[in-house]
């Protein structure tokens, strides 16, 4: 059974990302869906555990499985790495809220040290998302040295979850001119052969910002998944040590999928 992960506490963005996972698992008897909160050592856990006990109760109508985990300890971000780790977690499923820089650095700051590390999957479910299917995925590629690695098999997997969506592969580089060169191409083929069994569509672009460029394609193509990829994106290795992370994750009307080595 596959597991996912769910990080609760008592606020509403948590509590979205939580009935956006079960709608999204719905009816998945391979899935178990485990509500997971985070206490200081000290804290009384009765409420929390009830809390937990209460949404259990409200998804087990959509979710086949479903259990409860509360872990105490030092560090919220060590303690959910190492349960992933044992659990051998499919991905974890957190919100992100915040649209001002101070709502950002408070209430997002988990959320996106938890996509930094190298763990699982992790799915950012945006506030006000609402789940209606996962029909069309986006993936982005500098398309560079380009082969089957862990990071691609994972990416695979979890489209074969989603049952394997129209799958977009997107180009982004201002030098791109009238023609494609020939390491582009060859890069091309080889991302093409390696994904065939989704039928990827390949597509270019040569605006000079990477964010805005990401936000038309995904209004133009009706994204419903953007799959970050860093070992297949020098631009998003880089960008996982900036603020630029946050712009682009902030700024997604859609889930970010963040997938790792």
């Amino acid at each position: 059974m596959l597991n996912v992960i769910v990080p609760l506490d008592f606020s509403q963005t948590s509590f979205n990302a939580a009935h956006y996972a079960a709608n999204m698992f719905k009816n998945r008897p391979d899935i178990r869906m485990i509500l997971y909160h985070f206490y200081t050592r000290g804290e009384d856990t009765t409420t929390a555990r009830n809390y937990l006990n209460s949404q259990k109760q409200e998804f087990s109508g959509l979710v086949t499985n479903i259990e409860i985990q509360l872990e105490s300890g030092n560090n919220f971000i060590d303690c959910l790495a190492a349960f992933a780790h044992v659990k051998g977690a499919l991905m974890i499923v957190m919100g992100l809220t915040g649209k001002t820089p101070r709502e950002q650095r408070f209430s997002g700051s988990n959320t996106l040290k938890l996509s930094e590390k190298e763990i699982c999957p992790v799915l950012i479910v945006p506030d006000d998302a609402v789940y209606k299917g996962i029909s069309n995925a986006l993936i982005t590629t500098e398309l560079r040295a380009v082969e089957e690695t862990p990071t691609l098999l994972a990416v695979k997997r979890v489209l074969h979850i989603f049952d394997k969506p129209s799958l977009h592969i997107l180009n982004i580089n201002p030098s791109h001119y009238i023609a494609l060169t020939e390491d582009f191409k060859k890069e091309r083929d080889k991302m093409e052969v390696i994904l065939s069994e989704f039928n990827p569509e390949f597509y270019f672009m040569r605006l000079y910002d990477f964010h805005e460029s990401v936000d038309v394609f995904s209004r133009d193509k009706n994204i419903d998944l953007i799959i970050i990829a860093p070992r297949y994106h020098n631009f998003y290795a880089r960008l996982f040590k900036t603020q630029h992370t946050k712009k682009l994750i902030y700024q997604s009307k859609v889930p970010v999928l963040t997938i790792h080595e």
